[in-house]
């Protein structure tokens, strides 16, 4: 009974959130704002408050991210770390405030734009019931095979990838692959498109620790040249960071007392 309770719950949200869509009466308007080609990956969040219904989610958050910078999202569930990564990319508006990428405000700059800057792994990969290739490359024809290949070497999955027989050409579903197939193929699909900023949320919850060392040096070396904003709770994660933000109720956490915890 327990468990039909918990799944009538679960169905009862998605059909809220159906209902939500299916009552939006403007469309996004992807092209309209400055466009820009490339945006540079400093990031600062100035006094930005958010909020679900009547309820604040972000209160007064403030911080900056430099670019070349691995910057960790931590905190308890519910305190507001993918809502914050949610408004970055102008999922959802902001009450009040400023999100600031390269020194431009977002609000102003072309939603096409922005996301064409930024490559968004979630915690839960969708999958598209077409071959390997487009499900990585998303139809962008700049990305090669040999790129893929590159990458699929470095963090050394060859064994997903050689389990299909035609390679590349193979039509992939979503049921057919483990969770941590399906994470490692959202990654892939991320790193392939050299964005200036990276989203991971929760990257390597449902992967081996010897594929998630693999992918952490992959992390590294894209955190060089683009900034890297990472959703996590484990700590060998944290540690491998330039710097913690700790989220607590909606804001910024000290942090003297979170080193002290960590």
């Amino acid at each position: 009974m327990f468990d039909q309770l918990e799944e009538m719950q679960t169905c009862l949200n998605s059909l809220r959130k159906i209902n939500t869509i299916l009552n939006e009466l403007e469309e996004e308007n992807l092209e309209a704002g400055i466009e820009v080609k490339k945006l540079n990956g400093d990031i600062e969040f100035k006094n930005v408050y958010m909020k679900y219904d009547k309820n604040y989610i972000l209160k007064d958050l403030s911080f900056t991210i430099k670019q070349g910078s691995k910057v960790t999202i931590a905190g308890r569930t519910g305190v507001g770390k993918t809502t914050l990564t949610n408004v970055l990319m102008k999922l959802y508006d902001i009450e009040s405030g400023k999100i600031l990428i390269g020194g431009q405000d977002i609000s102003k700059i072309a939603i096409k734009s922005l996301r064409q800057s930024i490559s968004y792994i979630s915690q839960m990969p969708y999958i598209f019931n077409d071959t390997l290739r487009n499900n990585i490359t998303l139809g962008n024809k700049n990305i090669t095979d040999d790129e893929i290949l590159n990458i699929i070497n470095q963090i050394e999955v060859q064994n997903i990838y050689q389990r299909f027989s035609k390679g590349l050409d193979e039509k992939i579903k979503e049921n057919s692959l483990s969770y941590g197939e399906l994470q490692v193929i959202s990654f892939l699909r991320a790193i392939t498109h050299k964005t200036s900023i990276y989203i991971f949320d929760e990257p390597t919850s449902n992967i081996d620790l010897k594929t998630e060392r693999l992918i952490q040096n992959l992390i590294d070396k894209i955190s060089k040249d683009s900034t890297v904003i990472i959703v996590a709770h484990r700590k060998s994660t944290m540690e491998n960071s330039d710097e913690i933000i700790y989220l607590e109720d909606g804001k910024v956490y000290n942090k003297a007392i979170l080193e002290e915890t960590v």
